[in-house]
């Protein structure tokens, strides 16, 4: 008897369900934009090299691409397993192993060993208690952050949403999820609004309560996502074309605020109108064999998502303690090319050190989910 071939729907069931490697590759992109930020030194202020450094300082969208793809992966898990036995106890020690050993350990190196082994700067340390415990994204906007972890503030978001996250799916389920969902996101709106205007652009970058849509957007695509009426439609749907449109409307939201990430504009409606068009590119990867799937699972981009994270972590203190010293002792006049040729090649360094970062020591703590915290749905 011949097997029955599942239907569109039950596959995108399935894999709603596991692994998603067309997501793996979203997060490449998500990481490549950061760096392209991250590491962007020019300093061109007309011509050619002015639309240069236009591009890559865009790149800061993709913080906003990696919330929204956390909001959709975590929700997913949660809602998949809020009737297991552990559920919020086998969640926090998932992200601990994950998170934590990485984050503490650059932590130690750079506040407890480099001091006694290299020459720090003055004042390096002062503000680092706000590193340990996940709180810098309140403490930077007002003068107290480490300026060689200036990109700690996404992370810092992330743990606090997930403190209580959990205990919000639990309790309201799928449906609810979605409710609370849209809830967070005017939130979010109004949070950015009243602190921009009673403290300053960059609280309103970095608050919790002010970046929370783009999360809150990536699980409320992860509870509709667990519809099957939804995945019916979106399994016949063109996923080319909602790819596209969710390009066009990321383009949208970063033109309407100038491209500036703390304008008026940007921070009253633009980060949300991102991370809709985010949320729309990601359910357009879902549905495997269409193109934005097989493109998003190229092999080299998806091996870029998979270290993304200690990519994430590396950059900026390499960047400050690394490459703009090198750079400036090579050659300190440098011009729009030197300044391309930087950002691949500090690319490239800092994808080799999260590589063996992830090799050598993160996969230690990771073999330790199965045992310490299965996933395990009812």
């Amino acid at each position: 008897m011949t097997a029955r071939t599942p239907t569109a729907t039950e596959t995108l069931g399935q894999l709603v369900s596991g692994r998603m490697p067309a997501l793996d590759g979203l997060r490449g992109i998500a990481i490549l934009l950061v760096l392209a930020h991250g590491f962007d030194v020019i300093q061109t202020s007309h011509g050619p090299g002015r639309a240069v450094d236009l591009a890559l300082d865009l790149g800061w969208i993709g913080v906003q691409l990696f919330f929204v793809l956390s909001g959709f992966l975590i929700t997913g898990i949660l809602l998949d397993t809020r009737r297991a036995p552990g559920y919020y106890k086998h969640f926090l020690i998932r992200r601990v192993l994950r998170i934590f050993p990485l984050y503490y350990a650059v932590l130690i190196v750079a506040f407890v060993i480099a001091p006694h082994v290299v020459h720090v700067p003055p004042g390096h340390g002062d503000h680092q208690i706000w590193l340990w415990t996940y709180l810098t994204n309140f403490a930077e906007p007002f003068g107290r952050g480490e300026p060689v972890f200036p990109h700690f503030w996404s992370l810092a978001v992330e743990e606090q949403f997930y403190i209580l996250w959990p205990v919000v799916v639990y309790l309201v389920a799928r449906r609810g999820t979605i409710a609370v969902g849209a809830v967070l996101v005017v939130v979010a709106i109004a949070a950015r609004i009243y602190v921009r205007a009673h403290y300053n652009e960059q609280a309103a970058y970095t608050f919790t309560p002010c970046r929370m849509d783009a999360l809150a957007i990536g699980a409320i695509t992860a509870a509709l996502i667990r519809s099957e009426r939804v995945r019916a439609l979106i399994a016949h749907h063109h996923a080319t074309m909602m790819a596209v449109a969710g390009a066009l409307v990321v383009i949208g939201g970063a033109a309407l605020g100038h491209f500036f990430r703390e304008g008026p504009n940007m921070q009253t409606s633009g980060y949300t109108i991102i991370a809709i068009g985010f949320a729309l590119i990601l359910v357009a990867a879902l549905p495997p064999r269409r193109l934005p799937a097989r493109l998003l699972g190229f092999a080299p981009l998806r091996a870029v998502g998979l270290y993304s994270y200690g990519m994430y972590v590396f950059h900026a203190p390499l960047h400050v303690y690394v490459g703009l010293p090198i750079l400036e002792a090579i050659n300190p006049t440098y011009g729009t090319a030197t300044g391309v040729i930087y950002a691949l090649v500090l690319g490239l360094v800092t994808l080799g050190l999260a590589m063996l970062s992830y090799h050598l020591f993160e996969v230690r703590f990771l073999r330790l989910k199965p045992k310490l915290a299965p996933l395990n749905a009812p």
